[in-house]
């Protein structure tokens, strides 16, 4: 009777492990199902955000973060949304939660620092377009370095400083990507304020060269 009593007890105990070795299955699933479709949501949301559907942007964007509120994606995505809106504390709100949870993401920290830039702080959009470039796996540094330059120019400060920054800048990302249209337009431009006609004109043929 004892050892039947023993056998029980003991089937019981391994029931229970069974059981409870399929609870934490499931939610483990679970949890990497809700990872799966918060990527998928936001990739629909910024795909919306982008053909100009903001509504369904919004509704898809929202949920993906209802469903894993910790993705840099979706906190990425949502911050271009709400900077889309004119929403920009919401939008710094989000960029900043991205930022802490994927700091080395390049195209994160462009985008953050183009909204810092529209948003009339040049100096903290300088230092996001740098720590961009810093990143060696990104594939665009021209764009940083690019921005940089634009977000300096734009500041306010027409100093001889800024403008030989922005021109350092201008010519990193030419370093990078010898016919990026941006920064030869840009450099033209900067070239025509200084009254350096004819760097000026270089740099136009250069641009027009490349657009053609």
């Amino acid at each position: 009777m004892n050892t039947l009593k023993k056998n029980i007890s003991v089937t019981a105990y391994l029931s229970f492990l069974g059981s409870l070795f399929l609870l934490l299955s499931l939610s483990a699933c679970t949890g990497v199902k809700d990872t799966d479709a918060a990527d998928f949501n936001s990739e629909l949301g910024v795909r919306y955000l982008q053909q100009g559907r903001l509504k369904l942007a919004d509704e898809k964007l929202r949920k993906s973060l209802a469903q894993n509120p910790n993705s840099a994606q979706s906190n990425h995505y949502f911050a271009l949304l709400q900077q889309r809106l004119g929403l920009n504390k919401t939008a710094d709100t989000h960029f900043k939660k991205a930022i802490r949870i994927s700091p080395n993401d390049p195209e994160l920290r462009n985008n953050y620092g183009s909204f810092l830039c529209r948003t009339g702080r040049a100096k903290a959009s300088v230092t996001q377009f740098l720590a961009a470039i810093k990143n060696p796996l990104y594939s665009t540094p021209e764009k940083a370095y690019t921005n940089a330059g634009i977000c300096l120019r734009e500041s306010g400060d027409n100093s001889d400083a800024i403008n030989t920054q922005a021109e350092q800048y201008f010519l990193l990302a030419l370093e990078k990507r010898v016919s990026f249209p941006s920064a030869l337009l840009e450099l033209s431009k900067l070239y025509a304020d200084q009254g350096k006609r004819a760097k000026s004109q270089e740099f136009m043929m250069r641009y027009k060269n490349v657009t053609q």
